[in-house]
Formats: structure tokens, C-alpha cells, sequence
């Protein structure tokens, strides 16, 4: 029980700390890591968006991984389907083409210009961007859901090869995937291999505190390999997303028995929105940002913008709850809140990040 209340916590602890890291890599601008300057903020911007923030993505995967193979719902492929349509389809579609109609009507219907490239013009370019289905959808950051939806397309395959021949099958894996030999199946090409990974965590039972002794060094290792990164100017950062989550998870014991794991544990719940809605109020903070930047500095922008995204949708997610929750509820697939019990306490219902 122990165990299992420590994995529990631990997963609810990086999903909050990875998707406030997700919002972080996205606040603008990109800046290409052969492009970054020498200053000391340029470097320290770099670490963080060109190196340890690019493990996010693998680091929920795995964790996604591990929690559906974990379930076993990869033997069930119509409740599987069922409920992958309720937790992945209809959020990614909710949040993605609420915002290719709120950038078309700003763009071509009241003549707002959004200073990007959002609203495409040819039929493939709204096929994609409204649907994401062999590119980026408009709402970028739902790559992941993306992604998500074609991995739950194979779990059924993967759940075999893991019970049946699980080596053989990381190699089929590892082959298929990172050759890019699936084509446009997958934008990301680490997501199947950790993906993966975690479902062989699960089936093969490993003990997943068995390198928290080995924290400090693998936190170390990867703020090295993070700080190589930068340094050498590498572009492929594809072998430190591979290591990402197998560094990360021992290192995130470290912070179990603080206030500030306490902390990020019960933040979880606001997860899932975060991730799915931070996109356009990133975007509002630059549009807001831009008139400003003589006055207010660039870092003060980029130390500030992300925790007032993530400030801004906690807070709107508790508004929507009072004042919609059925309905929110159903948009972001989470229970809503229960009705006071016979004391008067609220019973608040459990929020799971929308991986498993």
C-alpha cells in the first residue's frame, strides 16, 4: 500500500510540474537552438526550452503507458475505444476547433490580425488544422492528444507483443518509430518507444522505486546531459527524451516528502486544462506583451507569462466548476464535483490527468 500510495503520488506530482514545463517551452518566442545567443539569460532560456522542457512529453507518455497497460484495457479494445473517445477525442476536439472558429472569426470576420499564420487557406490546411491528421492541429500543443489517439489505435498490438515477445517487440518499436518508417502515423517520434516502455514497466512489474536511492545522481546526470544540450548546440534531442522519463521519475523522489511535492500533488487535478487550454492565453500574453516590450523586458516577460497562464486557467477551472460543472466536466472528461454530504463538506471526486 505504501508503494503504491508513493507511485500514486508521484504521477501527480510530474503531471502538474510537466505540464506547467509545457507551458514554459511554449511561451514565445521559439528560438532555434543553433540561433541562441551567448548572453547568460539566453542560455539559461535555452537549458529550459531547447533541453529539460523537451521531456515532458515523453515523461507523460511513459507515464500513460504504464497506467493503460497497468489496467489492462488494452484486452478490452471496445471499452478501450469507448473510453479513449470520451477522454481523448472529444477534449482535443473541444479545445482545437473552439479555436480554429474563435481565430477564423477574429481573422476573416472581424479583420483582427493575430500576427501568425493560424488560419489556413487551402481544404488540406483545414483538414489538418482542425483535425491534425498528417500535421500540427491550430491548437498546437494538442499534438500530444494527437499522438495519444494513434497510440490507443495500436495498444491492442503493443498489449500482445508486450505479454508475448516483450524485447522483441521494443526492437520492432525502436525500428519502426525512430526510422520515421510510420510516416505522418505519429508527429513524434519518441512517443511509441516510451509509450511502450511504461506498458513494459507495468506487464513486467518492475519496481518503479528502485532508483530513488540514485536520485541526486540521476537528477544530475540529467541537468548534465540537459546543460550538453545547450552547450554543443544539439539539435536532435531525441536520445535525452528517451532518458528523460528514466531520469526524471527517480529524481522526482526527492521532492515526495516536501510541502512543495504536497504541493504539486494537489495541483493535479487542474492538469489536464492547463494543458489543453494554455495555447491561446499564451498567445493573448504576447499579443498583450508586444506593444510593451521597450518599456517591460523581454526575461520579465518569459519568467511571468507562464505562471500567469497557469494562474489564469486554475482560476478558470474553478469558475467553471461552480458555475458549469456538468458541462465542463464533460468537455474536459472529469467527474464533477459531488453534492455536500450529510456533514456539508463538499466530497470533491478524484481528477486524473487524461493519460490513462
Amino acid at each position: 500500500m505504501q508503494y503504491e500510495d508513493e507511485v500514486r503520488k508521484r504521477i501527480s506530482m510530474l503531471r502538474f510540474l510537466m505540464i506547467f514545463g509545457v507551458v514554459l517551452l511554449h511561451t514565445p518566442p521559439f528560438v532555434p537552438i543553433k540561433e541562441v545567443g551567448g548572453g547568460t539569460f539566453d542560455l539559461i532560456k535555452s537549458f529550459f526550452q531547447n533541453a529539460a522542457f523537451r521531456t515532458t512529453v515523453p515523461v507523460l507518455t511513459c507515464i500513460s503507458g504504464y497506467l493503460l497497460f497497468r489496467s489492462m484495457l488494452d484486452l478490452k479494445p471496445g471499452k478501450l475505444a469507448l473510453k479513449k473517445f470520451c477522454t481523448i477525442v472529444v477534449p482535443f476536439l473541444f479545445f482545437n476547433l473552439l479555436l480554429l472558429g474563435a481565430a477564423d472569426l477574429l481573422e476573416n470576420g472581424l479583420h483582427v490580425s493575430l500576427g501568425e499564420d493560424m488560419v489556413p487557406d487551402d481544404p488540406r490546411g483545414w483538414a489538418n488544422a482542425a483535425f491534425g491528421l498528417t500535421d500540427s492541429p491550430i491548437n498546437y500543443p494538442l499534438n500530444f492528444l494527437r499522438d495519444l489517439i494513434m497510440l490507443m489505435l495500436v495498444a491492442p498490438l503493443f498489449g500482445w507483443m508486450l505479454r508475448h515477445c516483450p524485447w522483441l517487440g521494443l526492437g520492432a518499436v525502436l525500428l519502426v518509430f525512430m526510422n520515421n518508417l510510420d510516416g505522418r502515423f505519429l508527429l513524434r517520434d519518441v512517443m511509441a518507444p516510451v509509450f511502450y516502455l511504461g506498458g513494459l514497466a507495468a506487464v513486467r512489474r518492475w519496481n518503479l522505486c528502485a532508483l530513488d536511492r540514485y536520485a541526486l545522481p540521476c537528477l544530475a546526470l540529467f541537468v548534465g546531459l540537459c546543460a550538453a544540450v545547450v552547450a554543443f548546440r544539439v539539435a536532435n534531442t531525441n536520445y535525452l527524451r528517451m532518458a528523460g522519463p528514466f531520469l526524471i521519475w527517480p529524481a522526482a523522489a526527492l521532492l515526495s516528502s516536501t510541502a512543495f511535492g504536497a504541493w504539486l500533488a494537489r495541483m493535479s487535478k487542474y492538469s489536464f486544462f492547463v494543458f489543453v487550454a494554455h495555447a491561446p492565453v499564451l498567445m493573448a500574453t504576447w499579443i498583450v506583451y508586444r506593444p510593451l516590450a521597450k518599456a517591460v523586458p523581454y526575461p520579465v516577460y518569459w519568467l511571468l507569462a507562464p505562471v500567469l497562464t497557469t494562474a489564469v486557467l486554475v482560476v478558470a477551472y474553478r469558475l467553471a466548476m461552480r458555475i458549469a460543472p456538468n458541462a465542463f466536466s464533460a468537455v474536459i472528461a472529469t467527474a464533477p464535483p459531488r453534492q455536500p454530504g450529510a456533514d456539508g463538506v463538499p466530497l470533491a471526486a478524484p481528477s486524473l490527468a487524461k493519460a490513462e
